[in-house]
């Protein structure tokens, strides 16, 4: 749940105020500029709030990243057929609404990033908060546009704010050029924001969030479409910090991780760095997501009841070979994925063994929700942006592709392992071990938005889909079979999403991705 309150009444580059009462039905708005504004320590943490807020939106990790952008990869499918179209279906182009979306909210993060950093210095504040601050302005701009450079390839880079809405034609910027930016943000945010331990709280950006962060973007690196495989070093090094510090460790139980994030109970030592949620969007704030409502186990609540189980629309289901991943004494399957269904009095019913299919994302129950009375479409629920698990399976996947299968990886890849109440491996070979990291983060980030990135990264996603949509053939049932069409669709187009034609049309520079 959303703990630090975001004030966006104040958080506008230029922020309207009125003169006087005399003038107050004036058609000509009166602003208050950033030189004036950005003057004490309340008005950089209001922009700084600003900046975090983009994390958190339902458009955003608070809902649609993982639930409807990675919604259908080898691990899950988008189960519900009344959207015709979208990232979900694969059948999408420049104009889609998420397409643009997305695109927009990441440059008005940056935007709001590019803001503060610019006018930091003037505000009269202790030196010390002034550094945490821009620490964490400058990790979110190098987050964003990480994001940015995974979805939509070369992007423009711009690290100055706007000062004219007739100014807007800016060439795309090679990906290399955009990493060694994010790489240069993050690094010297890393030397100024708190440790975990000294914040006491996943919702605020720590040295350990920056440190996991820049393991996924060296990974991320290291594979497809750059293949600069010098950075599983820098991936390593990374990775390793976080572990070497001593501040995070496992949640003994899987599904606590889960019901922690439902139910508001902080849990940094697993979840580094989480989007935050408040409420359920009845408040002023409006900062409710759809964090186990639309990706929670179907459940049609009527009103009567719904105060108790909460509506979940059952958007992600497992695929079969998801499902079969698990060994039987796998912990996290039936946690992970659900093993009943709810009608509308909220009452449980158990899945046949053969329904797999029908089978949704179970990872955020709503049951587990403390906010009362709960509503139809809004959740208070958190979304783990970068858990301890991640970052050992990442430290893992980088010390065999530098080292091989050593004591190291094996360790790292047995402790979530050994979580999930299942022997330690014993694989000797690179290739091997290769393998069972790839399966490993499905078993454990399954639905964390993480998959579809990853599979792109390992050069495998386009055949990996074409499998999927076999799978669908042979063994779906024909109320199923939409998913074979879904996962068949995919080709080499569907590595990038295109420009946003909002985009094509304003900026005369901007060049077109390639298939769009």
């Amino acid at each position: 749940m959303k703990r630090r309150f975001f004030l966006l009444g104040s958080l506008a580059v230029m922020i309207a105020v009125a003169g006087s009462c005399k003038k107050f039905l004036d058609k000509k708005p009166h602003f208050l500029g950033p030189d004036a504004y950005y003057s004490n320590e309340n008005d950089v943490k209001s922009a700084l709030a600003g900046i975090y807020d983009i994390v958190g939106q339902e458009t955003m990790w608070g809902g649609q990243i993982p639930i409807r952008h990675n919604a259908t990869t080898d691990e899950s499918f988008f189960s519900y057929q009344t959207f015709p179209s979208g990232p979900f279906r694969y059948n999408y182009d420049a104009s889609d609404t998420y397409v643009g979306g997305l695109w927009r909210n990441l440059y008005t993060g940056i935007e709001r990033a590019n803001t503060l950093l610019f006018n930091i210095d003037k505000a009269e504040m202790d030196n010390g908060k002034r550094a945490i601050a821009k620490g964490e302005a400058l990790f979110l701009r190098g987050f964003y546009y990480f994001t940015l450079v995974q979805y939509y390839g070369d992007v423009p880079l711009k690290l100055l704010p706007s000062t004219s809405v007739n100014n807007v034609d800016i060439e795309r910027t090679p990906s290399k050029e955009v990493y060694a930016q994010i790489i240069a943000d993050m690094k010297e945010a890393e030397t100024l924001v708190k440790t975990s331990s000294e914040i006491g709280s996943s919702g605020q950006v720590s040295k350990s969030t920056v440190r996991g962060i820049l393991a996924r973007v060296f990974l991320t690196m290291a594979g497809a479409p750059l293949h600069d495989t010098e950075k599983f070093k820098d991936a390593r090094e990374w990775a390793l910090k976080v572990k070497e510090s001593g501040e995070h460790m496992l949640n003994p139980e899987f599904s606590k991780i889960f019901i922690n994030e439902c139910a508001d109970v902080e849990d940094n030592k697993e979840c580094i760095w989480e989007a935050e949620a408040y409420g359920t969007n009845t408040d002023p704030y409006r900062e409710g997501g759809r964090i186990g409502n639309e990706n929670g186990v179907l459940c049609r609540a009527t009103d009567d009841i719904l105060k108790d189980v909460g509506y979940a629309y059952g958007f992600n289901s497992t695929t079969y070979r998801q499902y079969f991943l698990y060994a039987p004494n796998d912990v996290r399957r039936d946690w992970t994925i659900s093993t009943y269904s709810m009608n509308t009095a909220g009452v449980k019913t158990t899945l046949a063994a053969s329904n797999i299919y029908g089978r949704n994302c179970a990872k955020w129950r709503r049951e587990y929700e403390v906010v009362s009375p709960k509503t139809k479409n809004y959740t208070p629920t958190n979304f783990p942006m970068l858990r301890y698990a991640d970052v050992l399976l990442m430290l893992a996947e980088a010390e065999n592709e530098v080292t091989g299968a050593t004591a190291l990886a094996h360790e790292a890849l047995n402790l979530v392992r050994k979580r999930a109440r299942l022997a330690d491996t014993t694989i000797a070979t690179q290739e091997g071990f290769r393998a069972e990291i790839r399966n490993e983060r499905a078993r454990e980030l399954c639905f964390e938005g993480l998959r579809k990135p990853d599979l792109i990264r390992w050069g495998i996603f386009v055949q990996t889909m074409q499998d999927v949509a076999d799978e669908f053939r042979a063994r779906a049932n024909a109320s199923f079979q939409y998913a074979a069409v879904n996962a068949a669709s995919v080709n080499e187009r569907h590595l990038l999403y295109p420009i946003p034609l909002a985009e094509m049309s304003l900026n005369k520079k901007m060049v077109q991705n390639p298939f769009w």
